[in-house]
């Protein structure tokens, strides 16, 4: 069976990932840019500064750096309001990802190192996951 997961979803269990895994020091919130609403409300929030493109996430970084980190569904591609806002934030030195899955959302995180150390997924996790692919006979 092929899942395929809507971006809401993979946000959803991102977020539950962050409330253990990230360090505490940080700071992790999600932006709600991304829904259809009643366009009294969309202008309202025009108004106050709500800008397509924004990136779904955005996590306090030391030393006064914002990663970004943009989640979309498998198949999903950043809009032209996206890369204009990547290619912007990047200028400046922040870093920003896009994600389509938990995978690819820790390893940007990993990168980072916005993650407790026994939640990175670096070489040591990577290994661990061999060894256990292969115990369950799936490797």
């Amino acid at each position: 069976m092929k899942l395929n997961p809507s971006e809401h979803k993979i946000q959803v269990a991102l977020m539950d990932y962050l409330a253990l895994a990230l360090r505490p020091e940080l700071e992790a919130r999600a932006v709600p840019n991304g829904e259809k609403r009643h366009i009294a409300v969309a202008n309202r929030l025009k108004a106050e500064g709500v800008r397509r493109g924004t990136p779904d996430i955005f996590i306090c970084l030391p030393d006064g750096k914002i990663a970004w980190l943009e989640m979309k569904k498998p198949g999903g591609s950043l809009s032209p309001e996206q890369k204009a806002f990547r290619d912007k934030v990047t200028a400046l030195g922040h870093p920003y990802g896009v994600a389509k899955s938990i995978d690819e959302a820790l390893e940007f995180l990993t990168s980072v190192d916005a993650l407790k150390p026994a939640y990175q997924r670096g070489d040591a996790f990577r290994e661990a996951a061999k060894i256990h692919t292969s115990m369950m006979g799936l490797g």
